[in-house]
Order: structure tokens, then sequence, then C-alpha cells
């Protein structure tokens, strides 16, 4: 029997494996990657399949699946924080028949569909806000890991020369783990700088409220002595923040854009998607003080 002919005969599967690193805790998220699996799941559901949690955080669990998954999936899932793992998703891509999604993240040159919120557009958005207030000196707080999302620093680099201002310089971009402590050592940083900052952007609501609190430490008024932005929106959806401003995105949308696509089936080659974001101002930004 021909290869062809025996995968005519192989039983069909209607799961859809994902793959995560520490499956309890993104499932049990409720401002971000949670949301993004629930809309996930039950997008596959809407169209018959259903999803199956992989853990791939230790090497072992990696080759496991290699070794066992062929002809088990409809398809797969690989969920943002596994980007680093680039060749066992090359690997795994290759032997999972069907649709392979990337989800919160893109790897130039991977070769499968990725599906990411428009970061570039977003922090363009919160640039041109920042600027449009009169904001001159601004500082980014970035993920401890830059290449983790390479996209929100390019766009606020973007955004300053398209309003004539002097891109980021490598002493106003301050790496920050998700710690108070680093927080409060990254704002001590921007303040001994000349000119001092009169706004920081964050990569994320998470390090925005470590900011926050750092700030209020240092009697900082946020915002007439300095204004702080997010990005996620996952501060006010969580309910730890009503003043935040910041970028929001819809995570159970970008869930269920790939459950279209591993539903889809084969369509003639990768695409990127780009979730776009919308801007949400509130208390934490104003005009610089005078």
């Amino acid at each position: 029997m021909s290869a062809a002919a025996a995968a005519d005969r192989s039983p069909v599967t209607h799961f859809v494996a994902v793959l995560l690193s520490e499956p309890e805790k993104w499932l049990n998220d409720k401002s971000y990657y949670g949301p993004m699996l629930q809309g996930l799941s039950e997008g596959l559901l809407e169209r018959g399949y259903y999803m199956r949690p992989i853990d791939c955080l230790h090497e072992y669990q990696r080759a496991h699946f290699l070794d066992s998954s062929s002809g088990l999936y409809a398809g797969a899932v690989f969920l943002g924080p596994t980007y680093p793992f680039v060749d066992f998703i090359r690997r795994a891509a290759e032997r999972v028949p069907g649709p392979k999604v990337l989800l919160d993240h893109h790897i130039e040159g991977m070769g499968i569909h990725s599906i990411r919120e428009d970061a570039e557009a977003g922090m363009g958005m919160v640039v041109r806000h920042l600027v449009d207030l009169g904001h001159r000196s601004l500082a980014y707080l970035d993920l401890e890991d830059p290449g983790a999302n390479p996209w929100k620093r390019r766009a606020i680099d973007l955004a300053l020369q398209d309003a004539g201002l002097p891109e980021l310089g490598a002493g106003r971009v301050a790496g920050c783990r998700n710690s108070f402590l680093d927080a409060a050592k990254a704002l001590e940083w921007l303040l001994a700088l000349s000119p001092r900052p009169t706004a920081v952007l964050c990569c994320d609501d998470i390090r925005a409220l470590l900011l926050l609190q750092a700030a209020a430490e240092h009697s900082l008024r946020v915002p007439h002595d300095l204004s702080i932005t997010g990005f996620g929106d996952a501060a006010v959806r969580s309910g730890r923040s009503q003043i935040l401003t910041s970028v929001s995105v819809d995570p159970a949308a970008m869930g269920r854009k790939a459950a279209e696509i591993i539903a889809a089936g084969k369509d003639g080659g990768p695409r990127t998607i780009l979730i776009r974001p919308e801007l949400v101002v509130r208390g934490s930004t104003a005009r610089p003080a005078p």
C-alpha cells in the first residue's frame, strides 16, 4: 500500500495540539493568555475540534512530543512563550499534519502561520498621544529579554522620527523583570537622566503597575510629575488599576482567529495576521509640568 493510500485510511482526528510551557499557569491566567486560550478553545469547539494542552517547558517533554505526535493531531498551535524553542517549533511543525499557528509571536522564516497583536501600531498610538500632550523627553521600560518583543521598541523610534524627535538612546531604555525591585532600580536610573523623562512607556501593564508603585515611593505624582503608560490593558481588566492609560488588545479574538485558521485546513501558504489594538486614555497621562 502506498504512503498516500495509508494516509487516506488513517483515522481522522479532531484534536489540536496546543504547545505551551507551564499549562496550568497560562490556562489559569485571567488577563491575557487565559482569555486567549479560552477564545481558541471556544473557536475550535464551534468547528468540531478539541484543543489538547501539551507542556513543552522541559527538553524531555519536547522530545516526547516529537517522538509520539505524528498523525495524532489535525494541527498545532504554539503559544507565544514557546518562542525560544525555535528548533523544537520547526521540527514539530514538520511532524504534525495540518495547519500550524504561532499564537502571540512571529519568527521570521519559520514558514507557519502567525497571529499577534499589532504592537507597532499600538505603541505608535502611545507615542503620538504623549507627543500631542507636549512630551519631548521619553523613556521605555522593556522586558528583560528585548528579543521577546522587538516590535514595540521599533515602533517607538519610528513614531519619534515621524514627530521630528530623536530616537530613544540606549540610556533611555531599561530592561525590567517582573519584580518591584527591578522597576524601582529602573526608575532611579531614569530619574538621573538629563533631561529627565517626563513620560515612561512600559512594554506591558505589569511593569507599568510596578512603575506606578515605585513612583509613589519616590513621592512622584502621576501624571503631574511623570506620565506612565502600559500595554495590553490587563491592569484594568484584572481590577488592579482604573487610571492606567494603556493599549487595549482582545486576546480572545487572537485565539478565535487561530481556531479559524486551524479549521480551514491548508490554504496556500503561511499568513501573518496582526490584530489591531486601541489606545485607551485614562488618568496616568497628562501634559508635562511646565
